[in-house]
Formats: C-alpha cells, sequence, structure tokens
C-alpha cells in the first residue's frame, strides 16, 4: 500500500478533483470537509500526509495544522491557498507548521511531483540509516547552553518581545551575534540596540541565529580544531550575505523570511562531523583540497552519508524552516531532482562557493554554472558588481 494522503477543504468539487488528480497514483487518498471531520479522519487512521486549504468555516487551516503539528508530529502537513491569505501562510511556514504551501488553482503535474518530492526527502532525512547511525555514533548531541536554551523557550511560548530582549540582553555572547547580524551592511540598520534588532529581524530568525550560535558553540575543539571552525564559521556568515545580496542586487527582491539565514545554517553538518570525527575528517578536507576531490562523494564513501544530509537531519530535528532545510541538504548539488525550493538552493549554492572565495581559501565546492543561467544572473556582472560592493563597504568584513 502507498503512502496515505488527506485532503481538507469546505469545496466538494475540490475534493472530487484530488480524488481524479491521484486515482492513477499509488497513494490512498482520504477527504474531509472540515477541520473537525479531518481530526477525527487523523485520530482513527494512519495518515502520512495532509492537505488542508487554509480558509474554512469554523476551524481554518492554519488553525488544524497546528493541532495536527501538536498531536501527531510526525505527518506532514502542507497548505493549499490562494494569494488572499499571504500573511498567515508565511507565518505558516516559518513556525514549520506546514513545509510547503500550494497555490490555487494548482498544476497537476507539479503537484503531484512536489508531493513526491517532499516524500523523497522526508524519508531519506528520517530512514538513511549511515544518517542515524552517524548521528548515533557520536558521543551525544550537541546541547544547547541554558542561556540560549532560555531565549528559544521564550519565542516558542509566544513571550512578550521585552522578555525575549530581556533574554538575549542576558547573554552578551549571543546579543553580540546578532548585532554583528543586524549591523551587516546589507541590512542597511546600524543600532545598538536589541530591541530594535528583535523588531527588524523578526523572532523565527532570531531563533536560526541562536540555534546556529548555540551549536557551533557547544563543540569543544582544540586549538587546531578551534582554528578550522571559526574559518567555517565565516564562510557561513559571508555566505549568508552574499544570498542576501543576489536577492536585493539581483532578484529585485526582499529575501523571504522562511528563507533568510539559509547560507548561515547550510554548512551545520559540516561542523558536526567536523566535531564528532575530527582526525577523519581533517584527512577528508585534506583530500579536497589537494586532489579536488568532490568533498560529498568522499564523505558518503568514507561514512556512507555528507554533511548535506547530516546538515538537513538536524535543521529538520530543530523545526527550522523546510527552505532552509532543502538548503542545507542540496547546497552542493542544486539540480537534484528532489529540489522544490530551487530559487533559494541555486542562491546558497553560489553563496557558499564565493564565500570560500572572498576569504582566499580553496574552495569546498564545486560550482555548477547553470545556477546563473536559471536565475538570469550573467555571471561576468555578477562578480564585478560583488567585488565592487566589497570593496567600497566592507560587505564582508567579519
Amino acid at each position: 500500500m502507498g503512502k496515505k494522503i488527506l485532503f481538507v477543504d469546505d469545496e466538494i468539487q475540490i475534493l472530487k478533483a484530488f480524488k481524479r488528480l491521484f486515482m492513477d497514483t499509488d497513494y490512498e487518498i482520504s477527504v474531509a470537509e472540515s477541520g473537525l471531520e479531518a481530526l477525527d479522519i487523523l485520530g482513527n487512521q494512519e495518515v502520512d500526509l495532509i492537505v488542508s486549504d487554509m480558509r474554512m468555516p469554523n476551524m481554518n487551516g492554519y488553525e488544524l495544522l497546528s493541532i495536527v503539528k501538536n498531536r501527531f508530529p510526525d505527518i506532514i502537513r502542507i497548505i493549499l491557498s490562494g494569494f488572499a491569505e499571504e500573511r498567515i501562510i508565511l507565518d505558516s511556514l516559518q513556525k514549520n507548521i506546514a513545509k510547503v504551501y500550494i497555490l490555487k488553482p494548482w498544476e497537476n503535474n507539479i503537484f503531484i511531483e512536489t508531493i513526491d518530492n517532499i516524500f523523497k526527502v522526508e524519508n531519506m532525512l528520517k530512514d538513511n540509516i549511515n544518517v542515524l547511525k552517524l548521528v548515533k555514533s557520536a558521543d551525544e548531541l550537541p546541547t544547547i547552553k541554558e542561556s540560549y536554551q532560555k531565549i528559544i523557550d521564550e519565542i516558542e511560548c509566544n513571550a512578550e518581545i521585552y522578555e525575549i530582549v530581556e533574554a538575549i540582553e542576558s547573554d552578551n555572547s549571543i546579543a553580540i551575534k546578532i548585532l554583528h547580524v543586524i549591523n551587516s551592511s546589507h541590512y542597511g540598520v546600524k543600532t545598538g540596540s536589541i530591541k530594535r534588532a528583535v523588531a527588524y529581524l523578526g523572532l523565527d530568525n532570531i531563533k536560526n541565529i541562536v540555534i546556529s550560535s548555540a551549536f557551533i558553540d557547544s563543540l569543544g575543539f582544540d586549538s587546531k580544531g578551534k582554528e578550522k571552525l571559526k574559518m567555517l564559521w565565516k564562510q557561513s556568515f559571508i555566505a549568508n550575505r552574499i544570498v542576501s545580496f543576489i536577492y536585493n542586487e539581483f532578484l529585485n527582491k526582499k529575501i523571504p523570511e522562511t528563507e533568510m539565514n539559509a547560507g548561515l545554517l547550510s554548512n551545520i553538518g559540516m561542523a558536526f562531523m567536523m566535531y564528532h570525527f575530527q582526525d577523519k575528517y581533517s584527512e577528508i578536507i585534506d583530500e579536497v583540497k589537494n586532489h579536488h576531490t568532490a568533498i560529498v562523494e568522499f564523505e558518503k564513501k568514507c561514512f556512507g552519508t555528507n554533511h548535506q544530509e547530516i546538515g538537513g537531519y538536524l535543521l529538520r530535528w530543530w523545526d527550522i524552516p523546510f527552505p532552509i532545510v532543502e538548503s542545507a541538504i542540496y547546497h552542493h548539488e542544486p539540480f537534484h531532482e528532489n529540489v522544490i525550493n530551487k530559487q533559494i538552493v541555486y542562491v546558497v549554492h553560489i553563496a557558499g562557493k564565493y564565500a570560500w572565495d572572498i576569504l582566499k581559501e580553496t574552495s569546498l565546492m564545486d560550482l555548477d554554472e547553470k545556477v546563473f543561467l536559471e536565475l538570469g544572473i550573467d555571471k561576468d556582472i555578477f562578480e564585478k558588481r560583488l567585488g565592487e560592493v566589497a570593496e567600497l563597504n566592507g560587505l564582508f568584513d567579519e
């Protein structure tokens, strides 16, 4: 029997359309005309994925999927919506109440392909024996120190802004990191105020920064290892700035909030492997630098998995928005057939490569120049503009 999908919509004709659409697939389809009916089905049947309309009477899609997330966390959640609910859709994606959203009217082939790809990614993260074996072979997963956990808890419990600001200000280390981010030139904000930084970046982005900082800070390296980690952290920080630079200067739009910090978090898996398998992983990095070996292939050969998959597993475990998880899993393989959020994956791929170049370090990434074509960016103009901006205003100064 194939995967089981529950479609929820108060319009009967739409539910009938879904049944017809998936008739020739291996999926087992159930339908519900309301949130209450959907919850009743979930309480009595196994369901792998739920697709819910946003606008429904009595219980809307946001409320339904929030309940599903709490009661049935293993069920994959998707929003079906029109443009009118843009704010609530964004909130749903940021809080990981839903993995992705599909707009009405949908294209049948793209709809089915999106669901296929979501299952492939989820199955890879949940069932990849080599990832699980590697994570379990580590002495322990890094722990988040109490002050960082307090900030995360305050955000997740919808605490008042002043309480979150106080929690951040109580730890000088994370306060400095957040001010460092907000004062980066691409944000155009110069402030020493944590309150203003929180208001400008938004709570979900603050949470991402806290998680990444907490993870990095929890890794206890020797002096030699600390230098390698410091270099990796610099690369990730610069990559994050390049991501915003590409969106602002070449895609002519603000980076979506669900994708912010994708560059910063893309190499979390590498930091994990660098820490837990220091000597062996140092040999891998030396091999990549000296012989221009593809790092993900060499990692796979040595460990049965790679830092992309490890990073995706950790970010999914931390409940980070799906586009950021995808960027971690596929930033070395931007044209992988499973990619759903193509644009951010392409951008992070570019940013990762040029961040190494800016640091004047041997790149651990092989650039696939086709990403420029897909994004509609002229590579030569991009490189020229990137160099000019870096030189003029210190975009990448630490």
